[in-house]
């Protein structure tokens, strides 16, 4: 069965061209264009991804990932801006819960990638045969992204938010290698690449894999991928 994507955005030939790029590559799309028909539409219906405009003409983008939060069933966020990127606006949204942000205007199929990525690690989450949040990477790791958990090997592993944010923009790409200029622009938020060295973004994976790792000297999970970045393992 094909996922199910809900697209929310008030901007009609935008929308409809995402939508079209999607349902080329096999998935079934639903359109809206305020806050109040996608809050109607996701009490009756399940959607397996949802792309949400932060601008809606009666409420905000946020407020309703806002809600769709407070759902007890995860379901992966992306948001979209129509207007220059703020990195504030972008630090609401993933804060919110937003699984990813792009700004307007995006490739479609910089989008469509992104779909595919969220859509592997819920399928991942969900042949884990956990109904509690757990993702089950393995036998050893476990994440929860909605508790914002992590254990390995049953025992709680001690995360700062930072980490946590690292980990969970790796694990969202898993299997696809992420540039150290995507690594600044979705974890470190206001910083831009230039005010963040190689050295620091060098030190906090260490400071990961330290913790995650069962050897972090034979990385299991955050793999180096050389003059490129870093991957997390296909899921």
């Amino acid at each position: 069965m094909s996922a199910r994507i809900l697209v929310i955005d008030d901007e009609e030939p935008w929308r409809l061209s995402l939508a079209d790029t999607l349902q080329r590559e096999g998935f079934e799309v639903v359109g809206v264009s305020t806050a109040a028909e996608a809050l109607s539409i996701v009490q009756s219906a399940n959607f397996d991804l949802l792309i949400l405009d932060v601008r809606l003409p009666d409420k905000d983008g946020y407020d309703v990932c806002l809600e769709i939060r407070k759902r007890p069933a995860y379901v992966p966020i992306i948001m979209i801006s129509g207007v220059k990127k703020e990195l504030v606006d972008r630090e609401i949204g993933l804060r919110l819960g937003a699984d990813y942000y792009f700004e307007k205007p995006t490739d479609p199929r910089e989008i469509l990638a992104q779909v595919r990525a969220l859509l592997r690690m819920t399928s991942a989450l969900k042949s884990s045969g956990e109904s509690d949040g757990w993702l089950e990477v393995d036998e050893q790791l476990r994440i929860n992204f909605r508790r914002r958990l992590v254990t390995l090997a049953d025992k709680i592993v001690e995360l700062s938010p930072q980490e946590f944010e690292l980990l969970g923009y790796l694990v969202k790409h898993a299997g696809t290698p992420c540039t150290r200029e995507d690594i600044v622009d979705n974890v470190w938020g206001a910083a831009s690449a230039e005010e963040v060295s190689d050295a620091a973004i060098n030190t906090m994976i260490a400071r990961l894999r330290q913790k995650i790792e069962p050897d972090p000297h034979t990385p299991r999970y955050i793999l180096t991928v050389h003059r490129w970045g870093y991957k997390f393992r296909a899921l």
